[in-house]
């Protein structure tokens, strides 16, 4: 019967996280052969309680073998505990259209203007950019790229356009605005008129 070696790719890899000649043969012993042994490992402490490894190098090589980043909650206590510090990387096509207000996904034949099926707000609210005063869906202007502001702020986006901020600047601005800051620039704004 032909004896199990470690692959030579992997084996590479795991040199270039930091495992030695020796290190690489305990794991033979131990019956670690390719990627998929490390998930019955599942975790670096248990790696480096098995080869006696410094948590980095055993992180490095878990973070490598799981296909995912790996946090270590209290480096103070003997034993280290992990938690995955990322989820899932989900890609969605770009016809995808979610509520603003709940996060549901809309229906393929979604128009713009309609109603959520599971909050029953307006999806996409149509609003105005205080910069360029066209009107449109979503959170960014299609004309010239300025984030939108609420409708309740808008007139108080246009005052401070008139003040001369800028268009970025405008949006911080707002939401950096007490309540009874925003009292103070609405009355400004009736006096105006």
């Amino acid at each position: 019967m032909e004896e199990k070696k470690i692959n030579k790719l992997v084996a590479n890899i795991l040199k270039a996280k930091g495992l030695s000649e020796e290190q690489l043969e305990k794991l033979e012993e131990v019956g670690i052969y390719n990627r998929e042994d490390f998930e019955i490992v599942s975790d670096a402490a248990t790696l480096s309680e098995i080869l006696s490894l410094e948590t980095e190098v055993s992180k490095k090589i878990m973070e490598w073998a799981l296909g995912r980043s790996l946090t270590f909650q209290s480096p103070s206590q003997s034993t280290p505990t992990i938690q995955e510090s990322s989820g899932p990387i989900i890609v969605e096509s770009s016809d995808v259209v979610k509520c603003v207000h709940c996060g549901t996904r809309q229906p393929k034949d979604y128009k713009t203007g309609d109603l959520c099926l599971s909050c029953g707000n307006q999806a996409e609210p149509v609003l105005n950019c205080h910069w360029c005063l066209s009107t449109g869906p979503g959170k960014f202007c299609r004309s010239c790229g300025s984030e939108f502001v609420t409708s309740s702020d808008y007139e108080i986006a246009l005052l401070l356009k008139r003040e001369g901020e800028s268009k970025n600047n405008i949006v911080s601005m707002i939401k950096s605005l007490t309540a009874q800051e925003k009292e103070n620039m609405w009355a400004k704004i009736r006096k105006s008129r």
